[in-house]
């Protein structure tokens, strides 16, 4: 009985959201959506509340899309980036090289590097990055040099997945059809990210 109740909350802690499991009161809100990148902002419809959002766009020099910023309730915060990945797909997408990167997302990221379902690339730039620039500079994780580099290489490295362009573009729609309904603008759905960070 103790095992089973043991496997039972690690199997709730690991689960995480997917395209073919999101519940039909999440949906996703848009903003600044473009060729170069975007805002997807996952909405709750019967609480009224944003429950994640990710930012992304085009990194000149890398040729790659980069996170701008990402934040999720637990469990959403894979399904956030596949989303990100599946729309600049058949480009990747990489962690920010601008900001910080938080130990959740970085979780996430080493995950990824880890799936199967999931290709990746080194980008091999020579670029000096924010996380480079002040880490070293700081003597950020001296004590553990190989797991800073680990996470230096993470930095450089572009993933590729697509959940499917039509599965994302349905979303797309039927968030944008709420959006209409509800009054709520791109302004709107960029306010509520703030109050999400």
């Amino acid at each position: 009985m103790k095992k089973h109740i043991s496997t039972k909350i690690d199997e709730f802690l690991l689960e995480r959201f997917h395209i073919n499991n999101l519940p039909s009161n999440i949906i996703l809100l848009t903003c600044n959506l473009d060729k170069d990148g975007g805002v997807f902002l996952l909405y709750d419809k019967d609480n009224k509340t944003p429950i994640g959002y990710i930012s992304f766009g085009l990194y000149p020099g890398i040729e790659s899309f980069t996170t701008g910023g990402c934040y999720s309730e637990n469990g959403y915060g894979a399904f956030l980036y596949e989303s990100a990945m599946s729309y600049v797909y058949p480009n990747g997408l990489s962690m920010s090289r601008d900001s910080n990167t938080s130990d959740d997302a970085l979780k996430v990221w080493f995950k990824f590097k880890d799936r199967k379902d999931v290709r990746s690339e080194r980008m091999n730039s020579d670029e000096i990055t924010h996380k480079k620039e002040d880490w070293l500079e700081g003597g950020f994780l001296d004590d553990d040099p190989e797991y800073r580099q680990s996470i230096f290489d993470l930095e450089d490295t572009r993933f590729f997945y697509n959940y499917g362009k039509d599965k994302l573009n349905k979303l797309i729609e039927i968030g944008r059809e709420y959006m209409n309904i509800n009054n709520i603008s791109e302004e709107d759905v960029e306010h509520m990210t703030w109050d999400l960070e």
